[in-house]
Formats: C-alpha cells, structure tokens, sequence
C-alpha cells in the first residue's frame, strides 16, 4: 500500500483539499482528520526516531575506528550509543500518545531497513569509512525529509484544532461529545 500514493495517508493529509471547507464539516468529520493528522504525525515522529537511531549507531562504528575510538564491540555499545541525550526535543504542550499501532511500526522499520539495506549498511562493521560516512549521510537525509513532512503535518493539524477550538469555544458542550 507504500507504493500506491492515493492511498497513503501522508498524501491525504497534505493534499490542499483536506483542509479546505473544515467549517463546513460535521464534528466527527473534523474528528477524524484531526485523529489522522495526528496519527500520521506519530508515524513520522517514529520512524524519525529509528532513523535518527540507525545513523546514531553507524556514527559510533565510524567514530570507534578513529585514533583513541572506542573499540569496544559495536553490539555491547548498543545501549551506550542509544541513551545519548543529543536530540533536542521540542514539545507542543500536548499529551504524548503512546502507541502506534504494530502495521504502522512494520513500515516505518521496513522503510529504514530498506534504506539500510539500500545503503549497504545492515553490517556496519563491513563497510569501509567512506562508504560509512555514505550511509550515515543518507539516513541524515532521509531524517531531514521526514521531519519536513511532519512539520507540513503539525501545520495541517494545527489548522484542523484551531477549527475544533473555534466550536468548542462558541459551544462548550460540543467539548463532552
């Protein structure tokens, strides 16, 4: 279903049309694209997750064969490279969602596995430095492209809340259906 972009959720929520005419949209419908808004936006962030995650590791293979680098087995520094707090986070003030649903995890994983494989990185311990680097440029771009698309999705579902913010603030009630 990846390949086909009609039916890609990403495609619908970008798509000018999905947010035009929200006034005119019933409450459930402007429900259901605010739910999936956010649900295309905890895909994004997720797999923006495991990309960030796979050029973490690959830095650290490729910063361990440096003069003085950590020699240690790539495998046991696993969870040393992946603690690393050097992510800035920003938070929107909302509630964090736990749980993306197992489909939507099977293809972010497949997408950067497929990026990996693509880039010959599935071993890192392989490959020699340049085509390293390489890969590691590749999943930088690839992470750069994705949080591009989820912040043309925040955008889009910050218009889609400021409509429901509109209704619940001229009918409160509608807030407890």
């Amino acid at each position: 279903m990846e390949d086909h972009p009609v039916h890609r959720r990403i495609d619908r929520v970008r798509d000018p049309a999905f947010i035009v005419g929200l006034g005119d949209l019933s409450l459930d419908d402007l429900r259901e694209r605010r739910d999936e808004c956010m649900a295309e936006r905890e895909y994004l962030s997720l797999l923006r997750r495991l990309l960030q995650g796979r050029a973490e590791i690959l830095q650290a293979e490729l910063e361990g064969r440096g003069e003085g680098g950590d020699r240690t087995a790539l495998v046991e520094r696993l969870t040393t490279i992946l603690s690393a707090d050097d992510h800035i986070m920003t938070s929107r003030g909302e509630a964090v969602r736990i749980g993306v649903p197992e489909e939507e995890m099977l293809l972010a994983r497949r997408r950067v596995e497929r990026l990996a494989s693509d880039a010959g990185i599935s071993d890192p311990t392989t490959l020699d430095d340049d085509a390293l680097a390489d890969a590691i440029h590749a999943l930088a771009v690839e992470e750069h492209n994705v949080s591009e698309a989820r912040r043309a999705v925040i955008t889009i579902l910050d218009t889609v809340q400021d409509e429901l913010k509109r209704r619940y603030k001229d009918d409160p009630s509608l807030a407890l259906h």
